[in-house]
């Protein structure tokens, strides 16, 4: 190897690494600090349902005209925010601050009280109209999702579509020692894939056909890394990346805006976390910033804290960051196994030498 060809490798490596630098500097900075965010309801499609309905006007006799006194509710075209996993943490932040920006919102998750009450907290803090829908997204059963689900949001315009319904298991632990063994497998992996897979299915026709529209898949930072002790949980989550990046690809020379979105730990209830931080923010605070840069950004983690993380990470040797984020991992499962045996402790002192810290399904 001659000298030339060592000064053209360096200076490749050169190159390589300001376009790293810069990208860094760009996902940190522009979407959170510079973008002027963009306005969603255009984006959706405002622009098509309002034509759309001039259109019924335009196609109705003089004297039809005439004697219309107001719109029938059969053709008043209102764009709709669907939002999965819709009555806790990301997900509810997503329907207020879609609510906030003029969407008409579709709340989704299985329990009917709950979704009852976010529809009237959006109501009374918003004037948009609100619907729901029951649905248990643990069932993978297609005919289940056809009749219930699927059917009902083909009927109505799609303006945005936010996947953030998930599950995870309570603590990280090695493969064969989470307890609920392949029910619980079974049931992250039914409700982290199949909804986006088959919801992204049921809105692209009609985004597709009128040329607008936004789909917002809420993955998770594990989603960047080989994950240890939350092995099933982060391979859901790498699905649902891998599965918005190769169809952003596939409607690229559309208008239709696909986002991945990777958020860190949030305060909620399937993170375990109840004490806000710089790093953890309450999902609100979460989402109105995720909210921001969608049309900005196809992949981000969401929220500027994170970003740095994320960004620093990226820039370590893989084994260093393996290494940094495994250590994390295993005081996470020493604290919430020694919080268990405390509460054990104090409900059954019997059994407290034998409590195993019980990893349950969660989801909404």
């Amino acid at each position: 190897m001659d000298f030339s060809t060592v000064s053209i490798i360096g200076w490749m490596y050169i190159l390589f690494t300001i376009y790293r630098l810069m990208l860094t500097v760009y996902n940190l900075v522009y979407p959170f600090f510079l973008a002027e965010p963009r306005n969603l309801r255009e984006v959706a499609g405002a622009k098509w349902a309002e034509f759309d309905l001039i259109n019924y006007f335009h196609y109705r006799t003089y004297t039809d005209f005439l004697t219309l006194k107001e719109i029938p509710a059969s053709t008043s075209r209102k764009l709709v925010a669907v939002i999965t996993g819709a009555t806790d943490g990301i997900g509810k932040g997503y329907a207020f601050e879609l609510a906030r920006k003029g969407f008409s919102i579709l709340l989704v998750s299985r329990t009917q009280s709950r979704l009852d009450d976010v529809k009237a907290q959006i109501e009374k803090e918003t004037s948009s109209e609100v619907r729901t829908i029951v649905f248990d997204f643990s069932s993978a059963d297609i005919d289940y999702y056809e009749h219930s689900l699927l059917s009902q949001i083909r009927a109505l315009d799609i303006g945005i579509l936010v996947n953030s319904v998930g599950s995870t298991f309570e603590y990280p632990d090695l493969y064969h020692k989470v307890d609920g063994g392949v029910k619980l497998f079974r049931h992250i992996t039914v409700i982290n894939i199949i909804p986006v897979t088959l919801l992204m299915a049921a809105v692209l026709p009609q985004m597709y056909e009128r040329n607008s529209g936004i789909i917002v898949n809420v993955a998770s930072s594990s989603a960047y890394y080989k994950l240890r002790w939350f092995s099933v949980y982060a391979a859901s989550k790498k699905y649902i990346s891998w599965l918005t990046k190769i169809v952003q690809k596939e409607y690229a020379k559309t208008n239709i805006i696909i986002q991945e979105v990777n958020p860190m730990i949030v305060v909620t209830k399937l993170a375990k976390v109840k004490k806000p931080s710089f790093f953890r923010p309450k999902a609100d605070v979460y989402a109105r910033s995720a909210v921001q840069t969608i049309g900005i950004i196809k992949h981000t983690t969401g929220y500027f804290a994170h970003q740095i993380k994320v960004e620093c990470l990226k820039w370590l040797p893989e084994f260093i960051a393996d290494a940094q984020i495994h250590k994390r991992m295993i005081h996470f499962h020493k604290v919430i196994v020694a919080r268990k045996m405390r509460q054990a402790a104090i409900t059954e002192p019997t059994d407290a030498k034998n409590i195993g810290a019980q990893n349950k399904i969660i989801s909404d």
